[in-house]
């Protein structure tokens, strides 16, 4: 009877300890609805501050979302600069919407980049507006996108 209950006790005692060590990797769960962040920002607001700083949250898995404005027939278009702690956020893929008066020669759209949240942690996402050839303008426009991922 000692003996059952001594077994009894520690196994117990032992089983967090074995559930808190078959959990140690991340894993998304096929089940989980990823958690969507996101940020707009458009050519007008650039008119009053040439640089700009946001903050978004987004989870685990999830993706975030960077709608800007642009106007490509001035010869200007965004670009990623720098993704700080790649580890955490990655970009998956870029999209230009033309305007949607389509009868007006020359106006702007808008570019779309959606970035996967690969873990949680902070990162920030730097993006410019310029003209990509040499001798091209450069920075006429950035964004600094801190990044909290949970």
């Amino acid at each position: 009877m000692k003996r059952i209950l001594i077994f009894g006790l520690v196994s117990i005692l032992l089983l967090p300890l074995l559930i808190a060590g078959c959990g140690s990797e991340k894993e998304a769960s096929p089940t989980a609805t990823p958690a969507t962040g996101s940020v707009g920002i458009t050519l007008d607001e650039f008119a009053v501050q040439n640089d700009v700083l946001k903050y978004v949250e987004a989870a685990y898995p999830g993706t975030v979302t960077v709608r800007l404005g642009s106007n490509p027939t001035t010869g200007y278009s965004w670009e990623v600069t720098e993704i700080v702690h790649p580890e955490v956020i990655a970009e998956v893929s870029n999209n230009y919407e033309g305007p949607t008066a389509t009868n007006i020669v020359g106006a702007g759209g808008t570019e779309e980049w959606v970035f996967n949240t690969k873990d949680t942690g902070l990162a920030i996402i730097r993006m410019s507006y310029s003209q990509p050839w040499s001798g091209g303008e450069k920075d006429l426009y950035t964004v600094s996108i801190n990044v909290n991922i949970r």
